[in-house]
């Protein structure tokens, strides 16, 4: 805003009208008789005023706006037809209606709530869960696995202390030997190495051509001979033993007989004797055997064998499986690629092998030197963790962290509670919105069994309306059975359906009474809305203060910075409207960060007035004077500035008029200079005294 200038009349502004006096002048001065008004003889062109004693004081005048503090938006918190909305410019006040909507529920809404109320089972189950599980305590499961996760990190920690062994280092260099054969080969391979990968392609080509060209005639002819071999041999086996192999096997039997009696009757030799009794247990062991036909586990060996012989026949006949054609293939490239990497690797590879064999060397290192200071490090951050993860476990749980999961357990009851109550309230036709003073905005719906500050809100504004059984409803924040009851005396007396519950949709809390702005654009009567449709700006124009109302009206002004040290917050200041009527004000804030005034290039520092009581509405948005006390003078003798009268030896004087009617100078020292008055000070002054004014 432009600064206003000063009132102060400069020293040289208010002297410019006195008479410049030369050395002692005597003047004949008639008194009038006055009462102590200015007065003046007809035939004079000189006029006396009495000295006043008063308070004197400068101002230092800005520019400011009047404006309300505190707006709001009013806006509809669900779906329906807009059929009554506030008027503009009107005020509403506690429990007065702002708009009514005819809601028809659509099938989104529905869904949107349901899936709301499944959420917050789902929320209200998983804390129901935790708290249990924190009073039960862990599970042994829990408890061994935990265990088990310690002694798995000692034991990796150990492992990762201990020396390699002997066999560890011997592998890891056996990896670098490979490694540097591997790079060495593809460096320069030898003769043998390049004889050894083409006779592997060479077989690989040979076994894919002989499973091309299937098996030869020779080897149909042989399996078709083992196939006629088994069959007969099982045949023969079935068919049991001929008349004339037993009768060969009796003669045998009957022949070694003889010879054992022979033996035993003629010769003293034991190594014959036990020689002609072998041979003849053989033959009758034979002939038992003949006798008794061939064994089961014969007959299914044969038949094994036949049927061996027979998938044999019929593998060659198939010709080779897709499967024993692809390993051949997969062979010969494996084998092609191995004799191409002989004898002509790319750079690629060979990067590669340098990288193996680097990659091994580092292993054998790091076997031969042990493990590094942060593998340690990390290995015991691992053990530490597993313990104490195992230590929380064990732990009781400690009373905040109970309270913590108790309070979890009540928000998750509170969020199910408001979501069961607007599916309850869903097929609710008449919404009307009442206002309500608060500062907490109601966020849920509030219903029985739930606590807060909305609540404590609520009961406070029914209480105020006169709803509630004055010997047991209490504003205690408890939304409680008697709550409910004054809830529906609340929504019978208003037409609502009397649910005993509130949603956001039914109120809107504020800190006072509300003025009505604009309507939105293209907001009508009738009008189908959106929830969260913006319908017109409120303005908060009064706020409780001390048991009453205050009005929140208040001026912004910019005060230029080199006049910040002028006010300080809670000091009182005037505010002139544009009639000129005056209205009292207190600085409230102080902006405490300078901005630079594009329009007069001063730097500035905004400041909120708040007015004792409100001004005419019709000044609000209008430009104002605020007067801030610059210097105040208590009880100083006044004159006009025109009585002075300058000396040519410097210093002013003042023309008394004397009881007699004659005039004198009188020296004064002059002080604070306002609206034409100037203070002066002088032994020979006192309020009454006459002193003359040139006209």
């Amino acid at each position: 805003m432009k600064r206003a200038s000063r009132r102060r009349l400069l020293a040289g502004t208010a002297i410019a009208v006195v008479v410049i006096v030369a050395g002692a002048v005597g003047l004949s001065v008639v008194g009038n008789g006055t009462d102590g008004n200015a007065a003046a003889d007809g035939n004079s062109s000189l006029s006396t005023a009495p000295v006043t004693q008063r308070d004197l004081a400068e101002y230092l005048e800005i520019s400011g706006t009047l404006d309300y503090d505190g707006t709001a938006t009013l806006a509809t918190r669900s779906t329906g037809v807009l059929m009554q909305l506030a008027a503009e410019g009107s005020v509403v006040r506690q429990g007065e209606q702002l708009f009514l909507l005819v809601h028809e529920p659509t099938e989104d809404d529905t869904a949107r709530v349901l899936a709301e109320v499944a959420a917050a089972r789902d929320a209200f189950s998983v804390a129901t869960d935790d708290l249990h599980d924190a009073e039960a305590g862990p599970s042994d499961a829990d408890i061994a696995t935990a265990t088990a996760a310690v002694e798995q990190a000692h034991d990796a920690r150990q492992r990762l202390v201990e020396p390699a062994s002997a066999a560890e280092i011997s592998a890891a260099e056996a990896a670098v030997v490979s490694a540097a054969d591997h790079l060495e080969s593809l460096d320069n391979p030898t003769p043998a190495d390049l004889a050894a990968a083409r006779a592997a392609v060479a077989n690989a080509e040979s076994l894919v051509d002989e499973l091309a060209e299937g098996p030869s005639q020779a080897e149909t002819d042989a399996a078709q001979a083992a196939v006629q071999t088994a069959a007969e041999a099982l045949d023969d086996l079935k068919a049991g033993p001929s008349e004339a192999e037993i009768s060969s096997a009796r003669a045998a039997r009957l022949a070694a007989w003889e010879q054992y009696r022979d033996e035993l009757q003629v010769s003293d030799n034991d190594v014959q004797i036990d020689l002609a009794r072998a041979e003849f247990q053989t033959a009758d062991e034979h002939l038992d055997d003949l006798l008794a036909g061939p064994t089961q586990a014969e007959i299914d060996d044969a038949e094994s064998k036949l049927l061996t012989a027979q998938e044999a026949l019929a593998d060659l006949q198939a010709g080779p499986t897709r499967a024993e054609i692809d390993d051949a293939e997969s062979k010969l490239l494996t084998a092609q690629e191995q004799l191409e990497l002989l004898e002509d690797p790319t750079d690629a590879q060979r990067a590669q092998a340098r990288a193996d064999l680097a990659t091994a060397r580092e292993a054998l290192a790091d076997l031969r030197t042990g493990p590094s200071q942060a593998e340690i490090d990390a290995a015991d951050a691992a053990i530490l963790s597993a313990e104490q993860s195992l230590a929380d476990l064990l732990a009781e749980l400690s009373a905040e962290e109970l309270a913590a999961l108790e309070a979890s357990l009540a928000s998750a009851t509170a969020a199910l509670l408001s979501a069961e109550a607007e599916l309850a309230a869903l097929e609710e036709r008449y919404r009307p919105m009442h206002l309500m003073y608060g500062e907490a905005p109601a966020y849920r719906t509030m219903t029985d069994g739930l606590e807060g500050d909305d609540v404590r809100q609520l009961e406070a504004n029914l209480a105020a309306l006169g709803f509630g059984d004055a010997d047991e409803f209490a504003v205690d924040g408890v939304f409680d059975l008697h709550t409910a009851a004054a809830v529906r005396d609340w929504q019978q007396a208003t037409g609502q359906n009397a649910d005993g519950t509130v949603s956001t949709a039914d109120v809107l809390f504020t800190d006072g009474p509300v003025q009505v702005g604009s309507w939105g654009q293209g907001i009508e009567i009738g009008q189908d809305l959106e929830a969260g449709t913006a319908l017109a700006t409120l303005t908060v124009i009064e706020t409780p203060a001390a048991g009453a109302m205050s009005t929140t009206q208040r001026v912004i002004a910019d005060l230029p910075l080199s006049d910040r040290d002028l006010i300080s917050e809670g000091i009182a200041v005037n505010v002139e409207l544009p009639d000129d009527t005056d209205v009292a004000g207190t600085v409230a804030e102080i902006n405490p960060t300078p901005e630079l005034d594009a329009q007069t290039g001063e730097n500035i520092v905004e400041v909120t007035i708040l007015l004792t009581e409100p001004a005419s509405p019709v000044w609000i948005g209008a430009t104002v004077t605020v007067e801030i006390t610059e210097t105040h003078v208590v009880g100083a003798l006044v004159v006009p500035a025109t009585a002075l009268l300058a000396l040519t030896e410097g210093g002013y004087a003042v023309e008394v008029l004397d009881d007699d009617g004659s005039a004198r100078l009188v020296g004064v020292e002059t002080g604070l200079f306002v609206d034409g008055d100037v203070e002066v000070v002088s032994g020979e002054l006192a309020a009454g005294t006459l002193v003359v004014v040139p006209r």
